[in-house]
């Protein structure tokens, strides 16, 4: 259909009234960043479900991905647009960064993209941030140790193969790289430390593990792992949902909403519905029919040089018991 000129001017004021709204809660939120519910995952990790399923609590709105170094474009945070997984080690005085973060955890970093999953009236009724981020497992011990949350933030961890093979999937970011950038940071040794073995790689899924690890071991060989955040592996969060979210909200000392029971069962609004199967085992390991033999075995490689233990060949995570299979949640999430 042929756009009018009304057409194109109804569509122009729009988006200027869209932009004002935006504009307008990054001078006016002041959320407590001391309040925020923070939920740390890769993408492709299921994140998006348990965001939906956490954003069921009254009074809350969600802060989607304010570290999005091409979608959020913010001078206010301009210290943190150099990488896309930027490391800010524990003990590190990073004043910029700190001051960035205030600003991102306050709400007053708004854009069609951060706002995307709540509307400008959700956030001025708001009393609480629900803040999503993909790429902030390398920085969660300082920002712990800089904002003392009130609220554990939540670590959800997945296979790395399960994540790799639907991050190939959908092809719709960062894909096709057949070599490991080193990111050009601050703080980037701890890439650099690697860059022998990381150099070798030569295949898009052996790169994709690599950060996998990079980014998920940092947190799972961590002191403060399942201690100053709450640890949730996806496997277990999609066999025995209910479980998972009371143990969260049970360390929150906080009642689980009356409505996410409902919310448990539909699907995420980032879910491709078409990749859904029936059956929670064959949801987790459809990864097994993305890869042929050559590519597990070059994964397994990555695997064993970062030193992963709690996943392998298995479907679930090892010395985590297999949890007990919920049928028909398996469009909840991917």
């Amino acid at each position: 259909m042929v756009k009018t000129p009304i057409d194109t001017q109804v569509a122009f004021l729009r988006n200027r009234l869209r932009w004002y709204g935006w504009a307008s809660l990054s001078r006016l939120n002041n959320f407590d960043p001391v309040k925020d519910l923070l939920i740390v995952s890769s993408p492709r990790g299921g994140s998006s479900w348990l965001m939906e399923l956490i954003a069921t609590m009254p009074g809350t709105a969600v802060l989607w991905e304010p570290l999005h170094p091409k979608a959020v474009r913010s001078e206010r945070v301009a210290a943190l647009h150099n990488a896309w997984r930027q490391h800010i080690p524990e003990g590190a005085n990073w004043k910029e960064a700190r001051q960035a973060f205030d600003l991102i955890l306050r709400g007053r970093v708004m854009n069609d993209w951060t706002g995307s999953q709540s509307s400008v009236a959700g956030f001025i009724a708001a009393k609480q941030l629900v803040v999503k981020f993909c790429r902030a497992h390398t920085m969660l011990p300082w920002l712990i140790s800089n904002f003392r949350f009130k609220y554990a933030p939540i670590y959800l961890v997945r296979h790395p193969f399960a994540v790799v093979a639907s991050q190939m999937r959908e092809r719709g970011w960062e894909h096709g790289k057949s070599s490991f950038v080193i990111p050009d940071a601050r703080y980037n040794e701890f890439y650099g430390k690697h860059h022998e073995f990381l150099q070798r790689l030569s295949t898009e899924e052996e790169i994709r593990v690599a950060n996998w690890c990079l980014c998920n071991q940092y947190l799972l060989r961590h002191g403060g792992n399942n201690k100053s955040w709450i640890t949730v592996y996806y496997e277990h969060l999609l066999s025995e949902p209910r479980k998972e979210i009371k143990r969260i909200f049970e360390r929150w000392r906080l009642k689980v909403p009356a409505n996410i029971s409902a919310q448990i069962r539909k699907p995420s609004k980032t879910t491709n519905r078409f990749t859904a199967v029936k059956g929670v085992e064959r949801q987790l390991s459809k990864w097994r029919s993305y890869f042929d033999t050559d590519q597990i075995d070059r994964m397994m490689n990555v695997l064993r040089y970062f030193k992963v233990e709690c996943y392998g060949l298995d479907t679930f995570p090892r010395g985590s018991g297999n949890a007990r299979r919920e049928p028909g949640l398996t469009e909840a999430a991917e």
